[in-house]
C-alpha cells in the first residue's frame, strides 16, 4: 500500500509554528503527500482519523487525554498505525530551565509517556535522542531537521573589513534559552570591554544577560512570530557578521538537533558553537565553524573572527556548502517517506493491542490525573469569575465614592457655601451655649 494521506495531531499545526512546520508541514509537502489536520478550532477531530494511511501525535498533544485516547482507539480499531514524533528529551529538563521552572510541560510528562510507549513508531530529530528513547520503545528512528529551501534562500557571505566596519556579533532564539546565555555572558561582556568601537552586540528573542542589558553596544530585538515561515522570511532581512550559539552541557542540550547551524550559516556568516553532540554531528573545528567548551575557547574564537575578516569569509562559504551537500530538505525527502512507509505495515501487527499491565496502569493513572486537572481548571475558573464579579464591584464603588468627593468638593467651593458660612457658624455657637 502506497503511502498517501497523513493525519496529524499537533498544537503547533494551526500556526504553522516551527515544531509542526519542519517536522510535519514542510516535509509532507515535499514528499507530494497529504497531510489532514486532526484538530478544528483548536479540538481534536478523533473521526479523522479513517482518512490517513498513518496517524501522528506530535510532542504534547496527549496531555488532552481524553482525545488522545479517542484517537488511539479509533487507530487500533481501524488498524492504522501510530507514530509518535518528539523533536526534544523534554522528559529530563534540567533543573535551571525556564520551561521546568514554569511546569510548562508538567501536565504533558506522562501522557506522552504512555504514547511513547504504545506507539508503532516514534520519530526523533537526532541520534543521541533516539539512544535515551529507545529503552523505552525500540522502534524509534531518526528523521533530522532539515533547512527547508523553499522558504530560505542562501545568502552570499560578503567580506567585511573589521578594521573599518563595526562588526555585529548575534544570538537568536527563545526564552528558554537563557541558561545557555548567562554562561557565555562573561566572554561577551569582555569582548565589549576589549572591542569597544569594532562591535556590536545583537539577541533576537530572549533579552539579554542581565550584565549587558544597560551597555550601549547591545541591542534587543524582541519578536513574536508564531508562524515559522514568517520568522524565517523576517529574520533573512537581518544584518551579522558573527553568531553565537551556546549551550550549557546538560542531556537535554545533548539531544536538541543543529538547527542553528542550518539558520545561521544561510544567512552567510560564520559562527562559533558549543562542543556538544547537536554542533559536532555537522561542524568541522576551524573550517565550517568552531566550537567550544570554556569560556577562554569561547574567548578565543571569538577574538579570531572579530580579527580575521579572511577567516570570517572562508568559514562561512564553507558552512553554506555543508547545508547545500548535506542538510537542504529537498535532497533529504525520500528518508521521509520511506520511514512513513515502513510504519504502514507496523500498524496492522502491533503488540500494544494485547494485554500490557505497565500500559493499563498508566492509563489509568493518567486517566485520574487529567480529572483532577480538569476538576481545578474547573475551579480556577471559576474563581476567576468571583473576583472578577468582585473587582467590577470594587471599581464601581470607587466610582460612586469619586462621584460624591467631587460633589461635596464642587459645593464647598461654590458660593452658596461660601454665603452661608457665617450662618453655620452662629449656628453651631447657639448649640453649644443650649448644651450649657
Amino acid at each position: 500500500m502506497k503511502l498517501q494521506t497523513v493525519v496529524c495531531y499537533s498544537l503547533s499545526f494551526p500556526d504553522q509554528e516551527s515544531m509542526a512546520y519542519l517536522r510535519l508541514i514542510a516535509p509532507f509537502r515535499q514528499a507530494g503527500i497529504r497531510l489532514i489536520n486532526g484538530l478544528h478550532n483548536g479540538h481534536a477531530i478523533p473521526d479523522r482519523v479513517v482518512k490517513g494511511d498513518v496517524v501522528i501525535i506530535q510532542r504534547q498533544f496527549p496531555q488532552r487525554f481524553n482525545e488522545y485516547q479517542e484517537v488511539v482507539r479509533i487507530a487500533r480499531q481501524e488498524q492504522k498505525p501510530i507514530v509518535f514524533d518528539l523533536d526534544d528529551l523534554l522528559f529530563f529538563l534540567p533543573k535551571d530551565h525556564p520551561d521546568r521552572i514554569e511546569h510548562s510541560f508538567a501536565p504533558a510528562l506522562l501522557p506522552m509517556f504512555q504514547a511513547l510507549l504504545e506507539a508503532d513508531v516514534v520519530t526523533v530529530s537526532t541520534h543521541r535522542l533516539r539512544d535515551v528513547l529507545m529503552d523505552y520503545n525500540d522502534r524509534v528512528v531518526v528523521l533530522p531537521n532539515y533547512l527547508d529551501d523553499t522558504i530560505w534562500d542562501l545568502k552570499p557571505p560578503r567580506l567585511k573589513n573589521s578594521h573599518e566596519d563595526s562588526l555585529i556579533i548575534g544570538y537568536m532564539g527563545t526564552n528558554s534559552h537563557k541558561p545557555d546565555l548567562e554562561y557565555i555572558a562573561p566572554v561577551l561582556l569582555d569582548l565589549i570591554e576589549r572591542f569597544p568601537q569594532k562591535i556590536s552586540l545583537y539577541f533576537w528573542g530572549t533579552p539579554p544577560p542581565l550584565a549587558l542589558r544597560s551597555l550601549s553596544q547591545v541591542q534587543w530585538i524582541p519578536f513574536d512570530i508564531r508562524s515559522y515561515p514568517e520568522f524565517a522570511a523576517w529574520f533573512q532581512t537581518q544584518s551579522v557578521d558573527i553568531f553565537i550559539a551556546p549551550l550549557v552541557d546538560n542531556l537535554f542540550n545533548r539531544c536538541k538537533s543543529p538547527l542553528k547551524f542550518f539558520e545561521y550559516s544561510a544567512l552567510g556568516a560564520p559562527g562559533v558553537f558549543s562542543r556538544l553532540d547537536p554542533y559536532e554531528s555537522v561542524i568541522q573545528h576551524g573550517y565550517n565553524g568552531f566550537l567550544a567548551v570554556t569560556q577562554s575557547e569561547w574567548a578565543r574564537c571569538l577574538r579570531s573572527l572579530i580579527e580575521d575578516e579572511d577567516l570570517r569569509f572562508r568559514m562561512a562559504t564553507e558552512a553554506q556548502a555543508t547545508v547545500k551537500e548535506k542538510w537542504l530538505l529537498s535532497q533529504n525527502i525520500s528518508q521521509w517517506i520511506e520511514t512513513f512507509q515502513a510504519a504502514i505495515g507496523i500498524g496492522k501487527k502491533s503488540s500494544f493491542q494485547e494485554h500490557n499491565p505497565i500500559l493499563e496502569m498508566l492509563t489509568s493513572i493518567n486517566q485520574q490525573l487529567f480529572e483532577a486537572f480538569q476538576t481545578l481548571t474547573a475551579q480556577v475558573a471559576e474563581q476567576s469569575q468571583t473576583i472578577h464579579a468582585l473587582t467590577a464591584q470594587v471599581a464601581e464603588q470607587s466610582q460612586t465614592i469619586q462621584n460624591l468627593e467631587s460633589e461635596i468638593l464642587g459645593y464647598v467651593l461654590s458660593r452658596s457655601w461660601q454665603i452661608t458660612r457665617p450662618f453655620r457658624m452662629i449656628s453651631r455657637m447657639l448649640e453649644r451655649i443650649v448644651r450649657k
